[in-house]
C-alpha cells in the first residue's frame, strides 16, 4: 500500500507532466502559423464581429495587401478550423463560412442542394456556367472542398465524383455556404451572413 505522501507527491509529478505537455503542443499549434498568416487570424480576430462582420480569410489576406494562395488559405483555415476558442464568430457561423472563398461556397451550395434533393450532382461544366467561373476553377474548388473534408471524392471506373459529407446535407437549409460582401467606400469590405 502507497503512502498517502507518496499518492500526493505522484499526483503532482502527473499535473506536472499533463501542464508541460498541454503547454508544449499549444504552442506547437503556435508554431504552425508563420507571422504573415498570424497577421491574418490576428486581422480576423479583430475585424469578427464590428459591423456584423463574418470576414472570411480571402478577404482579410487582401486587405493585408498578402499574395493569395490555396495553401495559404488551407493553413490557415486549418487553424481556424481547429481553434473555435478565437472568437465567437467561429462557432456561431462555423469555420467553413470563413475561409471558403465565395466560388467555393456557391459550388458547394450548389452540390448540397442538389443532393439534398436527390438529384443528380451536376458536372464541372455545370457547375462552371451556375457559379460563372471557369471549369479549372471549379476543380480548384472542388479540390479545396474535398480537402477540408466538406466533399469526399468518388472514383467510378475513370470518373470522378465528389459526394457531399452527410454532416453538410443535415444543415438547415438555406442557411449553409451563405455571405454576403460589403464594400463600403473607403474601400474596407468584409463579408457579412
Amino acid at each position: 500500500m502507497l503512502s498517502e505522501r507518496y499518492k500526493q507527491w505522484l499526483l503532482l509529478a502527473a499535473s506536472g507532466f499533463l501542464l508541460f505537455t498541454g503547454s508544449a503542443r499549444a504552442s506547437t499549434d503556435q508554431g504552425q502559423l508563420n507571422p504573415k498568416e498570424q497577421k491574418v487570424i490576428d486581422y480576423l480576430v479583430n475585424d469578427w464581429g464590428q459591423d456584423f462582420s463574418v470576414t472570411s480569410v480571402d478577404i482579410a489576406m487582401a486587405a493585408l495587401k498578402l499574395e493569395q494562395s490555396d495553401e495559404t488559405r488551407f493553413r490557415i483555415g486549418s487553424y481556424i478550423k481547429g481553434h473555435p476558442e478565437l472568437h465567437e464568430v467561429i462557432r456561431r457561423w462555423g469555420w467553413a463560412t470563413l475561409v471558403l472563398t465565395p466560388d467555393e461556397k456557391l459550388i458547394a451550395r450548389a452540390l448540397v442542394n442538389a443532393e439534398r434533393e436527390g438529384k443528380t450532382n451536376p458536372g464541372t461544366s455545370e457547375l462552371a456556367k451556375a457559379v460563372g467561373v471557369s471549369e479549372a476553377q471549379v476543380k480548384s474548388g472542388l479540390s479545396t472542398l474535398a480537402r477540408y473534408e466538406i466533399l469526399k471524392k468518388d472514383t467510378v471506373a475513370d470518373s470522378v465524383n465528389y459526394r457531399v459529407m452527410p454532416h453538410y446535407l443535415k444543415w438547415e437549409p438555406r442557411l449553409d455556404f451563405v455571405f454576403h460582401k460589403v464594400s463600403l467606400d473607403n474601400g474596407w469590405q468584409f463579408n457579412t451572413n
